[in-house]
């Protein structure tokens, strides 16, 4: 299931112009960062936006990650695809925040759950505009959406998230299915509201 984000997204450029744009950048000309920065934005915020509880802290971390791209274009092999370069840079930068931020918290979740279909709620999601989705996820306790984040949306498997956010492989597994158990009551809460709405009209 692929979710998109809340942003618009941009008409991103041939790799010939972001090599040349690339090129600009390392030279340390602003007008050239300015116009990555640019073209970056809606990509990034996409992502900042899932790992983030508002847009204020999403811009924060976009801003915080571009910066981080700018240094690292140095290392950047032109001959490899750079959106996907950045996204890594961009997750790999939101989950050490995330890590920071819960750095005093121990949490440990290892009961076992009966499996919730992933094709039901791919299904019904699916059903939904991205606003109502992302809204839904939002809702999630923190470390759960996280996880749904990375193993649903980012293609992570549970043994990169666990290494990624310091947990057991048993305990992404679990916030993974608490997050389905969880959006699959509130899609039925959401369900009934329409449903509820139709018969009043």
């Amino acid at each position: 299931m692929k979710i998109a984000g809340p942003v618009m997204a941009p008409l991103f450029m041939h790799m010939a112009e972001y090599k040349k744009l690339i090129k600009s950048c390392l030279k340390n000309e602003r007008r050239a960062q300015n116009m990555l920065y640019k073209e970056l934005f809606s990509f990034l915020m996409n992502i900042c936006i899932r790992y983030k509880r508002n847009y204020d802290d999403a811009g924060a971390a976009l801003n915080t990650i571009f910066l981080k791209v700018l240094n690292a274009l140095s290392d950047f092999d032109l001959e490899r695809p750079f959106l996907p370069w950045v996204k890594t840079i961009a997750i790999r930068q939101l989950v050490d925040e995330y890590r920071s931020e819960k750095r005093h918290e121990n949490v440990s979740l290892e009961h076992p759950e009966a499996e919730v279909s992933a094709s039901g709620l791919a299904s019904s999601l699916e059903q939904l505009q991205c606003e109502d989705i992302l809204a839904m996820i939002g809702q999630l306790p923190d470390t759960t959406a996280k996880v749904f984040n990375l193993y649903v949306i980012d293609g992570y498997k549970h043994k990169e998230i666990a290494e990624m956010l310091g947990v057991t492989i048993g305990t992404s597994k679990w916030q993974l299915n608490h997050a389905r158990k969880q959006l699959k009551e509130l899609l039925q809460v959401e369900n009934q509201r329409l449903e509820n709405l139709n018969m009043e009209l």
